[in-house]
Formats: C-alpha cells, structure tokens, sequence
C-alpha cells in the first residue's frame, strides 16, 4: 500500500512539475521573470516531499492554470502549442538560460505562430526568449536601425553647421574646433548613411529570395540561370537583385534598367558607395563608368546622404508593394526612417 502510496505522489508531483514549468516558459515570454533562478525553481523545487494534501491541492490549481493563463497565452500567440510543447521548450531555455532559434525550426519543432504575434516580421527572423520576453530579430532590423541612427546625426550636424551661415569669418576662427568636430560628424555620419543604405536594400532583397526559395514552389520550376540568382550563388550582383529578384519572385515586371528610380540609384548613388567600399586613387574602370573615386569619396555630405535615404526608401517601397499582399505601404521595419525622412525635408532641400 505504501508503494502505491509513494507512486501516486511521484505522478502527482510531475504533473505539478509539467505545469510549472509550462506556466514558466509563458511568464517567461511576457517578460515576467527578472533573473534566471526565479526561473529555474520551476524545475528544481522539492515537490515529492510536499503533504498529500498540497499536492492535491496543487495539481487541483493546474487545471485552473492550464485553462487560464498557459492557455490564454498559448491561443493568443500560438496555432498550437501545447503544454507538452512547452514543457520541451522549458528544457531547451533551462540549457542556455535563453533560446535563439529559427523561426522556421520553431515552427517545425512546436508550433506556427500566429501573424498578429509576428507584426509583418519575415519568415527568416530568429526567434528569441530571454529575461526580456518573446522577441524576433532579422537583419533588416538592425540595419534600418543603423540606418535612422546615422541619419538623425547627419540631420543634427547640418542643424549645427547651419547656425553658423551668416557668422563672421572672426567668429569662425573663434569656434573652429567646434566646427570641425561639428562637420567631423556630419561626414563620418553621411557616409555611414550611404553604408547602410546600400546593406538594408541587399538583405531586404536577400530575405525576399529566401524565402520565395523556401516556401515558393514555383522556385522549382526556375531555369538553371534564375536557381542560380535567386539563391544567389556566385556572383550576383546588386543591379540584379533589384531588377531581376521582383520579377522572378512574382512573375511580373517591376522595373528596368532604364527606370529612373533604379537608375538613380545604380548609376548615381552606387559610384558613392563603392567609392568608400572599394577606396582607391585609382579610377573605376570605364565599363563601370571610369569616374574618379578619390572625388566621389570626397564629395560625399549630408546632401548625398539625404538623397540616398530617400532613393532607397523608395526602391524598398516599390519593391514591397510589388511582391506583397500588405495595405502597408513598406515594411513594419522602415517606420521609423520614414518618419525621419518626412521631417528631413524641413532641413535639407
């Protein structure tokens, strides 16, 4: 009797283990843990040793949790993750006090998750869990944040400069330390404007690729030459994915090479930026223009900067339109940049 006794408190105390730590895991996402051992009492308090009567007391408050809070959570965030689910993805953030994973390998391995969760994010985000909550993060991200960075301080420099237009030349020669330090930031910023520009367009062109080659089936029907750039083996270039990448994707036109938003961009804008990428006293070769780099380097301003942010905002616009069902007008990620750019005009023409 007593072995019986002993077994049936062990199943009682797994269960009041199982749902614990489920019931972590979703705290956890809501960002409701402050430290890690909080966090991991869920797996190592003594539960086997507890009175009958709080066990059973316990495992009473489990179905109440499993239809309250666990569950709530789950339906508003998940497809369908249940609570074996989360009893499996305790044990994956229990190992490294945290979880980085593909969005696609979590969906595979516990459950799809719902599009209002994922607020437009795209399907090669990684899904992190930490003290910090649920989060996702992708490159676009992280270069557009960069990119609204760079931006606001080439905007506050020529804010600066600016008051100093109608200053004597006295008066200059008092402040120039200043001033040089002012117009130091305005160029290292203009530059790095044009940096990330051109690294924003490329990954946003790149996750378009990925995952039309993912999730696509009409990816396999491509000939060799599309497989090839689409998935971008070898040498494809930025003049191809932004011409060729919308029409394979859709199977329509979007633009040409003789479009003046592309152009702009590739033939105006791109000398600029390979000037500082590729930085030589020697001219670009004349099938690439045969400019002069050491000029184009020197050349670059806020003026540029601004004029290159704004290109890019629209070849990011016109591209997300086209190979998009979304009413937004770009993605969730370039919110921030278009709200800045709206204000940029007030300060360079």
């Amino acid at each position: 009797m007593g072995a019986l006794k002993k077994h049936g408190r062990t199943i009682e105390a797994e269960k009041i283990r199982r749902a614990n730590r489920a019931a972590a895991v979703g705290r956890l996402m809501l960002g409701e843990f402050n430290n890690w051992v909080d966090f991991l009492k869920a797996d190592s308090d003594e539960l086997e040793s507890l009175p009958r009567r709080q066990l059973k007391s316990a495992v009473a408050d489990i179905k109440k949790r499993m239809s309250g809070e666990i569950k709530n959570f789950c339906v508003r965030n998940f497809e369908n993750l249940t609570v074996d689910d989360l009893d499996r993805l305790y044990e994956e953030i229990k190992a490294f006090k945290g979880l980085e994973i593909p969005l696609k390998d979590f969906e595979d391995k516990y459950s799809k998750i719902h599009p209002t969760t994922l607020k437009g994010y795209p399907s090669h985000s990684t899904v992190v869990i930490s003290l910090w909550g649920l989060q996702f993060k992708f490159p676009e991200d992280f270069l557009a944040k960069d990119l609204h960075k760079a931006l606001s301080a080439v905007i506050s420099s020529h804010e600066e400069l600016e008051k100093y237009q109608k200053s004597s030349q006295r008066k200059l020669a008092e402040d120039k330390e200043g001033i040089s330090d002012i117009i130091r930031k305005e160029s290292y910023s203009s530059r790095s404007v044009i940096i990330c520009c051109f690294n924003l367009v490329e990954a946003y062109l790149n996750g378009i690729a990925w995952q039309f080659s993912e999730y696509d089936e009409n990816c396999g029907f491509l000939s060799n030459r599309q497989q090839t750039l689409i998935k971008d083996i070898g040498q494809t270039t930025i003049r191809d994915k932004i011409i060729k990448y919308p029409k394979i994707v859709t199977g329509k036109e979007l633009w040409n090479e003789d479009d003046d938003l592309v152009s702009s961009f590739l033939e105006i804008i791109k000398p600029f930026r390979d000037s500082l990428v590729h930085p030589s006293p020697f001219s670009a070769p004349d099938k690439f223009g045969g400019y002069d780099k050491l000029s184009k380097f020197y050349r670059i301003n806020a003026d540029i900067a601004i004029v290159t942010a704004k290109t890019t905002s629209m070849i990011i616009k016109e591209i997300h339109q086209h190979v998009t069902t979304s009413k937004n007008k770009w993605p969730v990620w370039m919110d921030e940049i278009e709200s800045l750019l709206d204000e940029v005009v007030q300060v360079v023409p």
